[in-house]
């Protein structure tokens, strides 16, 4: 909030409040239209992803609806999005799923998310000729690029090689100190056969991966390609509604940029670095007494109304855990 004020005040002048006033409702109304296609389009791929990783699993719409804002709260307020697995899984097992299921399901869904964000990044750095986005924030969207290819390849390797968490089970059950609590305590006998339990549950689910139907997995790939579409749109509308219009595919590049790096960032859901970002590539296009008006409505679109339901539902799942 405190960055996104500081670029409304920094850009403030006699024209602002005229250009605040000159506001197209309607296109405010449409942003809102994308935010509530951006539940759709989430629901709709956790529900088929798990469909398609475990045959005798069908969750609900809504419920899909509340795990993806549940698991965006958590991404959303958490260093480097560090709470956004546990909570997906967290949101799958409260609804039917094992512990050892949920994290399949949530270990595919982040591989199909970055292996799609690191092709497009790989393809905009080689078209660009290794300059997609201005100096200034460029080599941290190439650091951005390693962190996701090498997140991509750990999770193939993790839903391609899952027995890999078998055998490190079994490594770490063997060592001199562990060894003797797992064997002679009540509470480590317990936790082994836990951990156990579960990990059969997550080498069953992966190997679905083997038997996924080509129109699955298209039909997950286009939703994902959806969604972010969808999300990288609010912008653009937002500026239509301002009267200010710009180059869609620019548009689409700089946001594009600027998600990929803030995910990697230890802020919490990029506070601070996704204002100042956004500002500081959009003031190539838009004027300085839109820019402020611009920056707090695409913060407001895109992330606080989703944080605000997503923290409704988590108290939900807390009163009634």
């Amino acid at each position: 909030v405190a960055a996104a004020l500081f670029i409304f005040f920094r850009n403030f002048d006699e024209n602002t409040w005229e250009n605040l006033l000159k506001i197209k409702v309607e296109y405010l109304f449409a942003a809102a239209g994308l935010v509530l296609l951006l539940w759709l389009l989430e629901g709709l791929r956790i529900g088929l992803l798990v469909r398609t990783l475990h045959s005798d699993k069908r969750l609900a719409l809504w419920d899909t609806i509340q795990v993806f804002l549940v698991t965006f709260f958590f991404a959303s307020v958490t260093p480097f999005a560090s709470g956004e697995w546990p909570a997906h899984i967290y949101a799958l097992k409260r609804r039917g799923l094992s512990l050892g299921e949920s994290s399949a399901v949530t270990a595919t869904r982040a591989l199909i998310t970055r292996s799609i964000f690191t092709l497009a990044a790989v393809s905009l750095w080689v078209v660009f000729k290794g300059r997609p986005v201005p100096t200034f924030i460029n080599k941290l969207f190439l650091y951005a690029v390693h962190v996701s290819l090498f997140t991509a390849l750990f999770l193939f390797f993790l839903l391609w090689k899952p027995q890999a968490l078998d055998w490190l089970l079994r490594r770490l059950s063997s060592l001199s100190l562990l060894k003797r609590w797992l064997e002679e305590k009540p509470a480590g006998k317990k936790a082994y056969l836990f951990l156990n339990q579960e990990l059969r549950g997550f080498l069953e689910t992966t190997r679905s991966l083997n038997r996924f139907k080509l129109k699955n997995i298209a039909a997950i790939v286009l939703l994902t390609v959806a969604f972010w579409l969808c999300f990288f749109s609010i912008a653009p509308v937002i500026l239509l509604g301002l009267g200010k219009p710009v180059p869609y595919l620019q548009s689409l590049i700089w946001q594009f940029a600027i998600q990929m790096i803030i995910v990697y960032l230890p802020l919490p859901g990029g506070s601070g670095a996704a204002e100042l970002g956004l500002a500081g590539l959009f003031v190539f296009f838009v004027p300085p007494s839109i820019l402020g008006i611009f920056v707090l409505a695409w913060r407001l679109f895109t992330y606080y109304i989703l944080l605000f339901f997503g923290g409704l539902f988590v108290l939900g799942e807390i009163k009634t855990r």
